[in-house]
């Protein structure tokens, strides 16, 4: 699969059903992601940093609020019906801290993840993150409980375009009512 595939998904989605923010118009430079890479001494897959450098880096995709009601405190479901949307870090002049690559590559390294760039989590799952490992490959990192990885096959826009399909299948699931607990 291609960013080819993601950038058709994204020009085509359900903007009734999603609500996507990316750095679109704040796009990071050239040297941007440079800069990054030597801080951390690496060079980033290609099809990532054309990602990062595209109007979709720093990504975020949920489904809207009045299709996918938010949970309440002490709200009970399989684990899947909290996992609404995704985030894929970027570099963006403003971007917000949650989004922001160089925030959460520091704070993973600081938790002693120094092998890994993170770069993409799923919404309402705060143990596991996507990232890169020392030689590009990608990993599923148990970031609060384990600390193993899981590697994942294949590419950036490979991985990306799995979790948005996953996405719409656990949306899909919320809308036929499968979360309710009987």
């Amino acid at each position: 699969m291609s960013l080819e595939n993601v950038y058709d998904y994204f020009r085509n989605y359900d903007k009734q059903t999603y609500q996507v923010v990316a750095c679109k118009g704040n796009e990071p430079s050239e040297q941007d992601i440079k800069d990054f890479e030597q801080q951390y001494h690496r060079k980033l897959p290609d099809d990532f940093r054309e990602f990062m450098m595209s109007q979709l880096g720093g990504l975020y995709m949920e489904v809207r609020e009045e299709v996918w009601p938010r949970a309440k405190q002490f709200d009970i479901g399989p684990f899947w019906s909290f996992c609404r949307g995704i985030i894929v870090y970027g570099i963006a002049n403003g971007i917000p801290e949650f989004l922001d690559i160089r925030e959460k590559t520091k704070e993973l390294h600081e938790d002693g993840f120094t092998d890994y760039i993170p770069f993409l989590s799923i919404m309402g799952n705060g143990d596991e993150i996507f990232c890169f490992d020392k030689d590009n490959n990608i990993v599923l990192l148990d970031y609060f409980m384990t600390g193993e990885v899981t590697p994942i096959e294949g590419t950036f826009a490979d991985c990306l375009m799995k979790q948005i399909e996953e996405l719409e299948d656990r949306k899909n699931r919320k809308l036929r009512g499968e979360d309710k607990v009987n």
